[in-house]
């Protein structure tokens, strides 16, 4: 059987996840056909690839938070067991905090990304997705870095590290407000390297 990669997605609330994923998922689909890579939110936080790609005040204004219901999770854990069987790579929102049922979702994953704004989290995830048998795929830190009047700085740039596993990185501004041009590049170096391993993997 054909080895499938499940990726949870997550970290710290306010780490910039939702738009980490959106630019990373539009990365693959440049580069892949349709088939082989699905974008599943496993957070009812209301987010989505429309809330990356509308005006913040509108996103604000509309977007509407739910909760883990008995059915939302009955319905995600079901979805990802059915998607692992189709694509080569599943990407899932995994959200921002270390609950049971998160738990229960990284049982079913088979890598964690952690893209994470506190350094002080970064082992309690790591240890909290190894506990369900979930493996670190990367540790990505987030930072908004600001210049003195209070706009973000343009002029920093992301970067990723591949010499190692867990993949290391930085990634600035990951923001609604901010240019995609400060992340855009990591995040396409990255996605090149997440659909190599994925190939690698498949017989």
């Amino acid at each position: 059987m054909k080895k499938k990669l499940i990726v949870a997605v997550g970290g710290p609330p306010h780490s910039g996840k939702s738009i980490f994923l959106a630019e990373l998922y539009r990365q693959i689909l440049a580069r892949q056909p349709i088939g082989f890579c699905f974008l599943q939110r496993a957070c009812p936080d209301g987010e989505g690839m429309w809330s990356a790609e509308s005006d913040p005040d509108i996103v604000r204004e509309i977007r509407q938070q739910g909760e883990f219901s008995q059915d939302f999770m009955l319905f995600t854990l079901k979805s990802i067991e059915s998607l692992g069987k189709v694509f080569p790579l599943v990407l899932l929102d995994l959200g921002g905090r270390r609950t049971a049922e998160n738990a229960e979702i990284l049982a079913r994953s088979t890598h964690l990304l952690l893209l994470s704004s506190q350094e002080e989290e970064d082992e309690k995830w790591v240890s909290f997705a190894a506990e369900e048998g979930c493996e670190t795929l990367a540790v990505l830190r987030s930072s908004l870095v600001k210049l003195p009047n209070g706009d973000l700085d343009g002029g920093v740039r992301s970067e990723v590290n591949f010499d190692s596993l867990p993949v290391k990185g930085i990634l600035y501004n990951l923001d609604r407000g901010g240019s995609v041009e400060l992340y855009r590049e990591a995040i396409s170096q990255f996605a090149n390297w997440l659909i190599a391993k994925v190939d690698s993997s498949l017989p």
